[in-house]
């Protein structure tokens, strides 16, 4: 064989081993890009962790969200009761007064035997009192204070205080026969309980 020849034959076969090298390359690059292969072991720790953070943020954000709502909740429920609470005490104050008006128009004088002129002034003298008295029961209103029912009602000792008892046979046992003092509320809130009088069958 001559050197030419030998020649030759060596370039064929570096020819053909970098010709399978190229093969090679590719079929790993090609395997690669399909994901052939799977991710290490330190790649997969770092997704756990991953997920793992993001599992605690959102348990974080979720828990500061019902914090949120709760407080928002809670300061609403306070504001209420600030609302009630004043309104309570702003009726307290104001009882006694339309109290004193009820009384006083209970012992509204006998004018017959008076003059006209006088007869003429305290009508007008009583209609101002009774317009008085109505704008306090109106502003109650506005409050949210009702009057509590007695008269013909059964005695509710959550709504009434007993003031002594009466004995009438044509109504019923424990039924509210009059009225001493008039109860208020406030919704389910009593302010004060109406005094009453009683009906007591049992002890006649």
């Amino acid at each position: 064989m001559t050197d030419d020849e030998l020649k030759d034959g060596n370039v064929e076969r570096v020819e053909r081993s970098q010709g399978e090298s190229e093969l090679s390359d590719g079929g790993s690059d090609a395997q690669f890009a399909q994901g052939g292969n799977p991710p290490t072991a330190q790649a997969k720790r770092s997704i756990d962790e991953l997920d793992a953070k993001c599992a605690e943020y959102l348990s974080g954000w979720k828990r500061a969200l019902a914090d949120y709502e709760n407080l928002q909740k809670n300061m609403s429920t306070a504001k209420d009761d600030d609302k009630r609470r004043v309104r309570s005490n702003l009726a307290h104050e104001l009882l006694p007064v339309i109290d004193n008006f009820g009384h006083a128009l209970k012992f509204i004088p006998d004018t017959k035997d008076c003059s006209d002129d006088f007869k003429k002034r305290f009508d007008v003298w009583l209609q101002g009192i009774t317009y008085i008295e109505k704008q306090f029961a109106d502003a109650l209103s506005e409050l949210g204070v009702e009057p509590i029912a007695s008269v013909g009602t059964m005695f509710d000792p959550n709504l009434h205080e007993s003031g002594g008892s009466k004995s009438d046979p044509s109504k019923k046992e424990h039924e509210v026969l009059e009225e001493l003092v008039k109860g208020w509320k406030i919704g389910d809130v009593v302010l004060r309980p109406a005094q009453v009088m009683v009906n007591e069958l049992s002890s006649s």
